[in-house]
This record gives C-alpha cells, structure tokens and sequence, in this order.
C-alpha cells in the first residue's frame, strides 16, 4: 500500500459512493456544471443554440412517496440550475432492461412533483434526464450506431417538439469504448473527455492511456484524477465503496443464483410456469439472505440495505 491508499485491482469509478464524491458534491460544484453543459452542448437538437448553466443547487436525492407504502426513490444526483431547469443524472452498473420506464418514472416524478400550494402549471420547469449506462440498452454494443442519443416528445408527422419541459440524454458507455477503440482517434469533444474518465477500466491500456493523455489537456479530467488518489486515501470512503461493491457484487451473484435455480426448477416442472415461480423464488430467497447478512453486520441502514438490493423497506426490517 502506498502512501495509504487502498489498493483496489479494478477501481469502479461508477460506484455510488465516488461518483456522488465526485459530482454530487457542493465543494466540487464546478465538476458538476461542466458535465450538465458538455452533455446539453454535444449535439443540440436540430442545430438549437444550447442554453448552458451557470450556477446549481443540489437538491434532496431522496424523493417523498405518494403513500407509506411507495418505494422511497433515490437519486444519484438531483440539481436546478439557476434559470429553474431541474437536471436529474441516473447511473446505472447492472443491465436492466426497464431503465427506460425507471427513466421515465423518474423524469415526470421530478415533474409533477414541483406542484405544489400556489404552483400553476405555466410554473412548472423543464427537467432534463441523463442517464449514464454501462451497459448497452437500445441494441447490442457491437452496432454501429451512436453512444449518445437525445429524446424528446416529437409529433410523430411533423416532428416538432410540443411537449419540450421533458428530454432524455441517454449515454451507453459500451458503445463509446467500442467507438473509441474503433477510430483510435483522441476525443475532442468535452463530452466524450469526460466520459472516457467515466468509462474507463482498468484492464482496459487504450482507455487508460487515453484518460491520461486527455489529463494534459483538459482540466476537469485532472482534478478527477487527483480527487480519486485522494478518495482511495479515505478509510471511511472506501469503507463505503466496498460497502457498494459488494451490494453490486451480491446482487449480480444473486441473480445468476436464482436464474439457474428457476432454469432447473422450470426443467423439473416442464412446464413455463415453473420457471417463472422459480426464478422468483430463488431471487427473493437469495435477495433476502443478502439482506440478512448485510443486516447482521450493522454497518449499513435498513433503508441503506433497501436501496443497494432495490428491495421494500418493510421487507428488510422483518429479516
């Protein structure tokens, strides 16, 4: 261990816990509004002169539920610039093929919500979504097609944008380290800059020497260089990595657990329910003894542990 850093072979600058270190912090503001306008300046819709932001305000990443009985959602990072946009960035790590409903849910939550005592609907403020894939949602990562695509409500004849208070800016970091390695060209976009950070693995020599080249000249890149030794030097934030890494790690294992349990369950039965029940059991059982563990360690929150395993509250508090 050098100068007490934690060493760490493959260090996920995606998790949780970093990624809000990074860009969810009012000490590191600036980080957090050069991204929005890299993204809002990429390509601007049919040519529009984009409107970037000065100044944000970080705002509560944890959403009040409609009921008691409504999943409590939490965001990765939730801000409003100064001209009123609200600007909402979802990371995701696992494969879900329901991102775009979540996505969905998300963005008119974050609408509707503004609706208050004394709020007309001529007050309600635009909301833009972004959302940072690691993993390849609209087709396989082998396409040739774009990593980054922008979605809006468009007259399906005419194409214009009636309903603009609501746009998605969809990021698929397979597609970009593909793309990347395909025209082994250094970026020149602020985007794709700051993605290559994102996106970079550590196995992965052509995106590291990229990220370390891109450093020299793009100053954000640098100061999130300097931000991650200084994170690894933590013991209370690496304390909360590994907390996600392993909430990561358990979840994935659990679901391979519970398809092959369904799989052979669905064999035994011969018959498509039985692979339905069992996969559902098998996930909730495996689900629940994570969450038992986790529990039993007293280190995470129930609410903590709910979040991590996307589980109801309820449930973790009866194991």
């Amino acid at each position: 261990m050098k100068n007490n850093e934690y060493v760490i072979d493959d260090f996920n600058r995606l998790n949780d816990a970093y990624f809000k270190y990074v860009l969810a912090s009012p000490k590191r503001k600036n980080l957090t509004i050069n991204f929005i306008n890299a993204v809002l300046s990429y390509q601007p819709y049919e040519n529009e002169e984009p409107v970037v932001i000065n100044d944000v305000e970080f705002l509560d990443r944890e959403t009040i539920p409609y009921s008691e009985y409504d999943k409590i959602p939490r965001f990765d990072l939730f801000a409003q610039s100064t001209d009123g946009r609200y600007f909402h960035v979802e990371v995701q790590n696992i494969p879900e093929k329901s991102f775009t409903k979540r996505s969905l849910y998300y963005a008119f939550l974050d609408y509707t919500m503004q609706m208050r005592r004394g709020v007309k609907y001529k007050d309600l403020k635009p909301v833009i979504f972004i959302g940072i894939m690691n993993f390849s949602l609209f087709g396989d990562s082998s396409e040739d097609r774009e990593w980054y695509t922008l979605h809006k409500f468009l007259n399906v004849k005419t194409h214009e944008n009636n309903f603009e208070d609501v746009s998605f800016h969809m990021i698929e970091l397979p597609v970009l380290r593909r793309h990347l390695k395909e025209t082994s060209a250094v970026p020149d976009a602020k985007l794709e800059e700051l993605l290559c950070f994102w996106g970079c693995r550590k196995g992965d020599k052509h995106m590291n020497s990229l990220v370390e080249e891109i450093a020299e000249k793009n100053s954000d890149v640098a100061e999130m260089l300097e931000l991650e030794r200084l994170f690894r030097m933590d013991p209370l934030l690496m304390r909360q990595y590994l907390m996600d890494e392993r909430a990561h790690l358990d979840y994935i294992s659990n679901m391979e657990d519970y398809r092959e349990e369904g799989l052979e369950e669905g064999r035994k039965k011969g018959l498509e329910e039985g692979l339905k029940e069992g996969r559902e059991e098998g996930r909730r059982e495996s689900l629940e003894d994570s969450a038992r563990k986790l529990r039993s360690q007293g280190i995470l929150s129930d609410e903590q542990i709910a979040e991590a395993l996307d589980m109801p509250i309820e449930i973790v508090k009866t194991l």
